[in-house]
């Protein structure tokens, strides 16, 4: 290595271990400030007892979510008179209303803020949800008032599956009931709707079932959250994206066989399974608007979707259906075995089913690694290891290739001089000289053939799945799943010490002429500039995998021979 890398590669590491001292004595940022406690301040937060194993019965609940929907449904209704049930599962709470017959919040327990706050997958609600309309949308059970099976209270499901039940009795005399079955340890619900008559209540030919409450961004950048917003559906095996938005508006409506339909953010999702019978269409409604933040302009997408169900006038109405409410954990969602987990997208498109093996590798391989070896930073570290391990033979091939490059680059340069008045014999002669030494320039980059599928299979499964989610590595790092945000930020240290390390790799293995020299220091900065705002945890990969890559230096270093071959 010459001097002047030499300065250069000194110059990168004062950088990188002393980044931070450095911007905040300049007074480009603050020093961090311990988190502050922060008190509960969610009014649509029921306190509950540490212990419960009983109903607690209220007399006259007076609930803040329940009292607002009972403005929102337009009739005089006694609010007295709508019970709040809470249910407490392994998972959620769930409060639920008698106005409408359904959850007015359902609340995380695994999953929370940055702030320490539950989610709330049921944000700004003003109609139970999920919701069943008919003849248009002109009835709405959610402005119903239903009777429900249990007095107000709170229950205990975290034991043992609860059910239940909501009926509503029209004027002339026909049955609508709602039935729900929580569970213990699932990210889901069970629903079954019920009409005994639906000639009586006037409706006909079919109904929709909407997830009508749009959700919100969870993470710190919202921008990139509000991007992720989408609808999207599984009919015919094959995943739909609605999202054709038209002047700022959503009205989307598919038909055919349906699977599920349902929404997502970034991390999370809500989806409408059903069960008895396969839905016969999928609809999205939302709208799309510029909004000023403290971040800047951001477009602000909101999103409903459900299930179009035709049924038979002259017969009872009886469907079943999953409500899955959680993260998007590709694993997990495989259970429900009716391709939920392809509401990550991963998979789906062309370049998707090619990515595919390596990302269900990925998504396979990292909880394994993370059940004994509880830092994803370290996982990550150990993964990129054992890809390592696994190219190890391309790699010594790489290696001696391009030493041999190294060293046959004097003699090509020779032969540059020789012929630069032409070209066909001076690439007549390269070529001839590599032939002669059982050189092949091309074989310098078959490492990279299997690291590509790798490397995009990564980036799609770390843009879309929970598992790095909050996930700490060490000192500053303490989110693997978000990228740096601007120079101030202290995640870009991560991102210069992959610089560092590639140009570190690059000037030790390629060989030293013009072209390889303004190779070495420009795309070391033009990885740095696309991976800035990339997941940590990919760029830790991709710099893990560089470092190791110095490794090939000292394994495969033979003393210098121009006159040995390398095959």
């Amino acid at each position: 290595m010459d001097k002047k890398s030499i300065i250069i590669v000194v110059a990168l590491a004062v950088v990188v271990i002393f980044y931070w001292p450095i911007m905040t004595k300049l007074g480009f940022v603050d020093e961090p400030q311990p988190p502050a406690q922060t008190q509960p301040q969610d009014n649509q937060t029921t306190q509950l007892p540490e212990q419960v194993s009983t109903p607690i019965v209220a007399d006259q609940p007076t609930d803040y979510q329940v009292v607002e929907l009972a403005q929102n449904a337009g009739s005089e209704i006694d609010t007295a008179k709508v019970d709040t049930l809470v249910i407490e599962t392994g998972k959620y709470t769930v409060k639920m209303s008698s106005l409408g017959g359904g959850p007015v919040s359902i609340e995380m327990k695994d999953y929370t803020y940055r702030d320490g706050r539950p989610i709330q997958m049921l944000p700004n609600l003003t109609r139970v949800t999920p919701e069943v309309t008919f003849q248009g949308g002109t009835f709405t059970t959610s402005h119903e008032h239903f009777a429900c099976d249990r007095p107000a209270g709170v229950y205990d499901a975290t034991r043992e599956p609860l059910e239940v039940v909501y009926t509503h009795i029209g004027e002339a005399g026909g049955t609508i009931t709602r039935t729900y079955t929580f569970y213990p340890d699932r990210h889901s619900f069970d629903f079954k709707f019920d009409v005994d008559n639906p000639s009586v209540f006037g409706f006909d030919r079919e109904y929709k079932l909407m997830w009508n409450t749009p959700l919100e961004p969870t993470e710190p950048n919202i921008k990139d959250d509000w991007k992720a917003m989408q609808a999207a559906a599984v009919m015919a095996g094959s995943r739909e994206a609605l999202d054709d938005f038209d002047d700022g508006k959503l009205r989307q409506s598919l038909t055919g066989r349906t699977a599920w339909a349902g929404v997502r953010s970034k991390y999370f999702s809500a989806v409408l399974i059903p069960r008895s019978r396969e839905a016969d269409g999928a609809i999205a409604l939302g709208s799309e608007d510029d909004i000023s933040t403290a971040d800047g302009l951001m477009e602000e997408r909101r999103i409903t979707a459900g299930l179009e169900m035709m049924f038979a006038t002259v017969n009872p109405i009886s469907d079943s259906f999953t409500v899955f409410v959680g993260p998007l954990d590709y694993m997990e969602m495989r259970e429900y075995d009716v391709a939920l987990e392809d509401m990550l997208d991963i998979g789906t498109s062309l370049i998707g089913k090619l990515i595919y093996p390596f990302a269900f590798a990925v998504l396979w391989l990292l909880p394994k690694l993370y059940s004994f070896l509880p830092n994803y930073g370290l996982v990550i570290i150990l993964f990129a290891f054992m890809v390592k391990i696994v190219t190890l033979p391309l790699s010594m091939k790489q290696f001696k290739s391009m030493q041999a490059m190294k060293e046959l680059q004097p003699r090509i340069d020779d032969l540059k001089k020789r012929h630069k008045k032409d070209p066909q014999k001076l690439n007549k002669e390269t070529m001839k000289l590599y032939k002669d030494q059982g050189v092949s320039p091309l074989s310098g980059c078959l490492p990279m053939l299997p690291q590509m599928p790798l490397f995009f299979a990564m980036f799609s499964v770390f843009r879309s799945t929970i598992l790095l989610r909050d996930a700490p590595f060490f000192w500053f790092i303490d989110d693997l799943s978000r990228g740096a945000t601007g120079l101030t930020d202290p995640y870009i240290i991560l991102v210069l010490l992959m610089i560092a390390s590639q140009f570190i790799s690059q000037k030790i293995t390629m060989p030293a002429n013009q072209q390889n020299k303004m190779l070495g220091y420009m795309m070391p900065l033009f990885m740095g500039f696309i991976f800035y705002s990339f997941a940590a945890g990919l760029v830790l990969y991709w710099t893990a995998f560089s470092i190791m890559a110095m490794l090939d230096y000292a394994l495969f270093k033979r003393p210098k021979n121009p006159e040995v071959k390398t095959v």
